[in-house]
């Protein structure tokens, strides 16, 4: 008899024909399709969008500098769209499973400590009471374009977390293990030295950084450190080597949407 071929009236008849062999291979079959598909819903393990902003003003043509209306209309759709912004202690918490994660959530970072953070950024992220991450070049601190010290604090006090950038933004790999070990650990010791605060995470300068720069984090026990590679941040990349989206000014608002939503392959 062809089992596949019963009508409707005949289908209760299919438990008597349906023979232990039968059943041994269909119950065979629905193992096999739920060891294929469950490595491809864990493949990234928890996986978090890290936006990597700069500066937010206005000078058309540079990919880093945002304008206020398009970085304003980006913190509207995150809201209106229920996204969590993170700060590191809860984006670190989530991505080492020791706290459930939001339904989506999103840490924000901006990197250099140009002035108009404070006086641009900030207001728009208070609106929505958004924390954020300030990746900090102590050296480039009180000169023109960039933060004081009293606006770090400002930020600081308003929420945003603090943490190292070096001190004069080199090209890490072109330096000695000395030199290197000197940018990072200065800029660090100075940002916790001036907030009160520890700075133990980290943002490699243009996204460069090299084995050497890897073992000089890894001795000062700094907890994770952010490259420019495209993608999503995840539990499965390595601590020291976290993906980040840089945001390019250039870029249409739809594509920006895109890499929110949906990871890059890795």
């Amino acid at each position: 008899m062809n089992l596949w071929n019963m009508n409707t009236k005949n289908t209760k008849r299919l438990r008597l024909w349906l023979l232990p062999p039968q059943r041994a291979a269909l119950l065979l079959a629905a193992l096999l399709l739920a060891c294929f598909a469950t490595p491809a819903a864990a493949k990234h393990g928890v996986a978090i969008p890290v936006l990597n902003y700069h500066s937010i003003g206005v000078a058309p043509g540079n990919t880093y500098v945002l304008h206020p209306d398009t970085f304003a209309r980006q913190m509207d759709y995150l809201a209106a769209h229920h996204y969590t912004p993170l700060t590191l202690d809860e984006f670190a918490s989530v991505l080492s499973h020791k706290m459930p994660s939001p339904a989506h959530p999103v840490l924000l970072t901006f990197d250099d400590a140009y002035a108009n953070n404070a006086e641009v950024a900030l207001p728009i992220l208070q609106q929505h009471n958004f924390p954020a991450t300030l990746y900090v070049s102590t050296g480039l601190i009180n000169t023109p374009g960039y933060l004081t010290w009293p606006q770090v604090k400002e930020l600081s006090g308003a929420g945003w977390d603090i943490a190292s950038h070096t001190v004069t933004h080199p090209h890490l790999p072109k330096l000695s293990k000395k030199a290197q070990r000197e940018e990072i650990h200065a800029a660090r010791a100075e940002i916790e030295q001036e907030l009160g605060k520890p700075a133990n995470t980290f943002a490699y300068p243009y996204g460069d950084y090299n084995r050497t720069t890897l073992r000089v984090l890894r001795k000062a026990n700094f907890s994770y450190a952010f490259t420019t590679h495209p993608g999503w941040a995840s539990s499965d990349q390595s601590p020291l080597e976290l993906h980040r989206i840089v945001v390019d000014s250039q870029q249409p608002f739809e594509e920006w949407v895109q890499q929110l939503t949906k990871p890059t392959p890795q």
